[in-house]
């Protein structure tokens, strides 16, 4: 048994929460608010994340856990020192041969205990969600190291607010008065109406953009300093309150004491203020979002001089752009070690340097007008994060950085540009003249960014001539509707023959969008793949009743609504070494895919893309609407996976993808969904074994969507965590209460069947007498 004073205090401090109902009361109400919010927010965003759990954006209706943790932790501590001193125990035990600072530490940790505690209640809704798909569990480890560093802060703060009065309501509306304006002066909305170095001063000093950094995924050295700063300092302060009452202030251990606890937040100001420049940090997330990909060193790598990077920045950057300033710093710093010494990074502040000023105006990297409130006016004021970069006689340019989102694959794609540029861009044709979509019309939002990395052209011919496919490195072939003839599907047969590359993305059936209502494609190319692949293109709509997209209809007088379109399928992508990672993707009115087995076949059939297992197949397609009968017709639904694209690669070299939907390139479908636009290029890449930039491009975006199998699946995981956890706490504290009970009520039957046969004895002689 642990004898240490140091542990028997956290143990009374905690027994001092939990044998009353208090504590089990925050606990609940911390919990169940805690869960309400973040499913009110990620059953309309579909992702799985905990995004809407740790933001560091201020909403009342929609509180998250820092925010929350600003009204819980106050409350939660103001009685820890408050409590002490009116009941006059504060100084009997400084009086004991104990040491102060054991007494507040102990305070500190009793808290911690407490507050992690109710943090770590809540991680049943990262568990329950994972089951509705693919969970970052690096980010969610990151997001509660934060949480329990933050936590760590605000106790302090309530402990130091705590010593300052013997009333605990004080104590309450002093800390978080305190907890609420530290968090606050670290929003933007407060920052920009301000000078903008005090602004980025305040940011800094904020606990919420230190949190906001960790829950990003990311745990960095600063962020970690400054916490553990900021702790530091307010303990000390705690320290100095208490020790105080029992010092005179005439002594020099007070006089010594008082310059320690300045000193220590004169460090606490200067580490936020200098902090920038302290280095190390550790990527948690699954697809090291914030690390150097191994195709970017790759292509550093392949550098045959030195490459300089020339950033043009702000030395007191407008406070919308100062993080992402930051950020951008960081990376730079990551991407000049990986180097190996070829590439160089210069730092140039235009505002301050004239000579810098004119060449970043020059190069084509202006200044930035951002608007500031300060003082009741509105102000302009300019900022500079734009970056020149230089390649033996090349350059390229980014005007601005505004997010540091996709900025490694700006660097590297313009860095891999510059290599090329010696050598020709590839070829993509874009087959027409047999009814196939026009990239220039129908998938404009492709085409216009496929153009930066190729050159794009159109393949036609008179129906007596071959199709002219030299030069051609990829062919893309996009929902014929009348028939190619014999030249032209000679022509391709032979291309794929000699090692050619085609992108298939095929239609069986055709969608009325006006009427909604499909009609058979009897010219979709179907007899060629399954001739010359053994792919067939199935005549039918798959629609998935958990999967799917949200998109708006006409509802005449009413306007247009926004329902649940099981046409529209979120499909799985299967081979990331072909997409990237690119997880799934969206495709509208979608066929279904057969393989079969070909015992001569030359082509190695690999599936890209399928449907879960909560899809079926609309065999009649003749009502797609939102309300289709075939939803809710028993004999109709037969739930399968099926194949919806698939991957060939010929012993001649030849590399072909099939995907069965045309619509998924479309405007109507890139605009709205980016991992389209992204699969579409990573796949171009593998056709043209130009692959290297796939994995770096993937890292744009991360979509993880939220897929439950049934209505019951997701109220399961919905109310398990609103009303389960929150109902086991009060089991909790209900067994804990009835166990208590029963042991004191055994102790006082023992104490009195002890001293029974005493008294018993004594009335026995009485009578006697």
């Amino acid at each position: 048994m642990i004898r240490s004073p140091f542990f028997a205090l956290i143990r009374k401090d905690l027994k001092g929460y939990f044998d009353q109902p208090t504590g089990y009361i925050l606990i609940v109400i911390f919990v169940a608010m805690l869960s309400w919010a973040f499913f009110k927010t990620a059953l309309l965003m579909g992702e799985v994340s905990l995004r809407p759990l740790f933001t560091v954006e201020f909403a009342i209706d929609r509180p998250s856990l820092p925010w929350l943790m600003t009204l819980f932790i106050p409350a939660a501590t103001m009685r820890l020192l408050s409590e002490e001193q009116r009941d006059g125990t504060l100084e009997t035990l400084l009086t004991q041969p104990i040491r102060g600072w054991i007494v507040l530490v102990t305070k500190f940790l009793s808290g911690l205990i407490f507050v992690t505690i109710a943090i770590l209640c809540t991680i049943g809704i990262p568990i329950a969600v994972s089951t509705a798909g693919n969970m970052d569990w690096g980010a969610v480890v990151s997001q509660y190291v934060g949480s329990i560093f933050l936590a760590g802060s605000l106790v302090s703060i309530g402990l130091f607010t705590s010593s300052l009065t013997r009333n605990q309501i004080v104590a309450f509306i002093l800390g978080l008065t305190l907890s609420m304006v530290l968090m606050i002066m670290g929003l933007e909305i407060v920052a920009i109406t301000m000078p903008s170095n005090v602004a980025n001063l305040l940011q800094l000093l904020s606990p919420i953009t230190h949190f906001d950094n960790i829950g990003r995924g990311v745990i960095d050295l600063r962020d970690i300093l400054y916490f553990v700063t900021l702790i530091t300092t307010f303990l000390s302060a705690t320290f100095l309150i208490v020790r105080s009452r029992t010092l005179s202030h005439q002594t020099s251990q007070y006089r010594n004491l008082q310059l320690g606890v300045a000193g220590l937040i004169v460090l606490s100001i200067l580490i936020g203020w200098f902090g920038s420049d302290i280095k190390g940090r550790i990527d948690l997330t699954e697809d090291k979002v914030f690390s150097l990909s191994p195709a970017t060193i790759q292509i550093l790598n392949d550098l045959d001089d030195l490459l300089t990077v020339d950033i043009f920045m702000s030395a007191d950057p407008p406070v919308q752009v100062s993080p992402v300033s930051r950020d951008v710093n960081d990376f730079l710093d990551d991407f000049e070690a990986g180097s190996d010494d070829k590439v160089k990074v210069v730092r140039h502040y235009p505002e301050d340097d004239e000579k810098a000023e004119r060449r970043a105006n020059t190069a084509g990297v202006p200044p930035v007008q951002f608007n500031l409130h300060s003082q009741g006016e509105l102000q302009i004021k300019t900022g500079y994060l734009g970056i020149i970069l230089t390649y033996i006689d090349k350059r390229e340019i980014i005007p601005f950085v505004d997010t540091i989102d996709g900025f490694e694959y700006r660097l590297a794609s313009l860095t891999n540009k510059m290599l090329s540029d010696n050598q020709e861009k590839k070829t993509i044709g874009f087959m027409g003249g047999h009814g196939e979509t026009s990239p220039t019309q129908g998938m404009m939002t492709f085409a216009s960014v496929a153009s930066q990395q190729y050159n794009l052209v159109p393949v036609s011919a008179t129906p007596d001539e071959p199709l002219p496919l030299d030069g051609v490195d990829v062919l893309v072939v996009s929902s014929p509707k009348e028939p190619l003839g014999s030249p032209h599907e000679n022509s391709l047969k032979e291309y794929i023959q000699q090692g050619g590359k085609v992108f298939f993305n095929l239609e069986s059936v055709l969608v009325d969008i006006q009427q909604l209502a499909g009609l058979p494609n009897r010219h979709s190319l179907a007899e060629f793949i399954e001739r010359e692949f053994g792919i067939v293109l199935e005549e039918n709509i798959v629609y998935d009743l958990q999967s799917n997209e949200t998109i708006g209809f006409s509802a005449g007088a009413r306007g247009n609504v926004i329902l649940p379109y099981p046409y529209w399928i979120r499909a799985v992508v299967e081979d990331n070494k072909v997409a990237g990672n690119v997880d799934t993707v969206v495709l509208p009115w979608a066929n279904t895919l057969g393989i079969l087995d070909l015992p001569d076949s030359k082509y190695s059939i690999t599936p890209l893309i399928r449907s879960t297992s909560y899809a079926a197949v609309d065999d009649s397609f003749r009502n797609l609407k939102p309300d289709s009968p075939v939803f809710t017709d028993p004999l109709q639904i037969n739930f399968f996976s099926s194949d919806l694209a698939v991957t060939a690669e010929g012993s001649n070299g030849s590399r072909v993808v099939i995907v069965g939907d045309a619509d998924w390139l479309s405007e109507s479908a890139t605009q709205r969904f980016s991992n389209n636009v992204l699969l579409g290029l990573n796949l171009l890449d593998w056709l043209a074994q130009e692959d290297k930039l796939a994995s770096v491009r993937s890292k744009v975006v991360s979509e993880r969507n939220m897929v439950f199998s049934s209505d019951r699946h997701r109220n399961l995981v919905q109310y398990s965590n609103i009303g389960g956890v929150p109902l086991l706490l009060i089991l909790t504290g209900l067994l804990r209460f009835w166990v208590r009970r029963t042991k004191g009520f055994k102790g006082n039957w023992r104490r009195g069947l002890q001293g029974a046969p005493s008294q018993v004895t004594a009335q026995d002689q009485e009578s006697s007498e």
